[in-house]
C-alpha cells in the first residue's frame, strides 16, 4: 500500500511537472530531462510510469479533456435556468479553469501544437463548438435569439468566446480582470443575437447562486 501511494505520488508529480513545461515551452521546446527536473524524479522513475514525452503528453491532454468537459456538462443554476444564460456561465467556468489548472492551459498549447498528420487527442475546440451549438439549438427553442440572427451565430460566437479566453490570459493577471473582460465581451455579443427588449435580463458576471433572466416574451 505504501509502495502503491508513492508510485500515485510520483506520477502525479510527473503530470504536473510536464505541464508546467509544456505550458512554457511548448511539446518540442520540452525535453525528458526538463521533465524529470521540474518533477523532481530520476529517469528511472519517469520509465515506470511512461515510455516518452509523447506519452506524458498524451496524459496531461487526457486528464484535461475530462476537466473540460466536466465544466461542459456541469449542470445550470435552477432547473429552468435559460439555455444562453448556462452559456454565459460556462464561458466563466471555462475562465476560472484555465486560470486554476496548469494541466488544462498545457493541453491547449499542446493542441495547437500537435503534428497535423497525428491524431489529435484533445480537441477542446470541437467539444466547445458542441457545447455552443446544443445550448444555441435549446435557446432558439425558447425564443432567445433574434429572429434574424445570423445562421452561423453559434459557431460564430464559439470562436470568438474560446479564442478570447485563451488571449486574456496572460502571466500575473488576475481572475478578476478576465472575468471582467469576459462580461465585456459578452455585454457585446448579447445584443447581436438576442431581441432588444430581453437584452438586460441576462447577467454578463460570472455566476454567484442560482439567477433566471425574466424573459418578458416568452409564452
Amino acid at each position: 500500500m505504501v509502495k502503491q501511494e508513492r508510485a500515485e505520488r510520483t506520477l502525479r508529480r510527473i503530470i504536473s511537472g510536464a505541464a508546467e513545461q509544456f505550458e512554457r515551452n511548448g511539446y518540442f521546446g520540452t525535453s525528458l530531462d526538463d521533465i524529470t527536473r521540474a518533477a523532481g524524479v530520476s529517469k528511472g522513475a519517469f520509465y515506470f510510469h511512461f515510455s516518452s514525452k509523447e506519452q506524458v503528453a498524451a496524459a496531461v491532454m487526457e486528464i484535461a479533456e475530462g476537466r473540460f468537459e466536466d465544466v461542459m456538462t456541469d449542470a445550470p443554476c435552477g432547473d429552468t435556468v435559460s439555455p444562453l444564460q448556462h452559456l454565459i456561465d460556462i464561458t466563466h467556468r471555462l475562465n476560472r479553469l484555465l486560470h486554476e489548472e496548469p494541466v488544462v492551459r498545457a493541453a491547449v498549447r499542446l493542441q495547437r501544437e500537435w503534428p497535423e498528420d497525428e491524431p489529435v487527442r484533445f480537441d477542446h475546440y470541437r467539444i466547445w463548438h458542441e457545447t455552443a451549438q446544443k445550448h444555441f439549438a435549446l435557446a432558439a427553442d425558447r425564443s432567445e435569439l433574434r429572429e434574424n440572427a445570423p445562421k452561423n451565430s453559434a459557431c460564430a460566437l464559439a470562436s470568438a468566446t474560446l479564442f478570447s479566453l485563451e488571449g486574456f490570459r496572460r502571466p500575473n493577471q488576475s481572475t478578476d480582470e478576465t472575468e471582467q473582460r469576459l462580461a465585456d465581451l459578452w455585454d457585446v455579443l448579447l445584443p447581436a443575437i438576442t431581441p432588444g427588449d430581453v437584452v438586460d435580463a441576462y447577467r454578463t458576471s460570472p455566476p454567484e447562486g442560482c439567477v433566471e433572466p425574466e424573459l418578458s416574451h416568452q409564452g
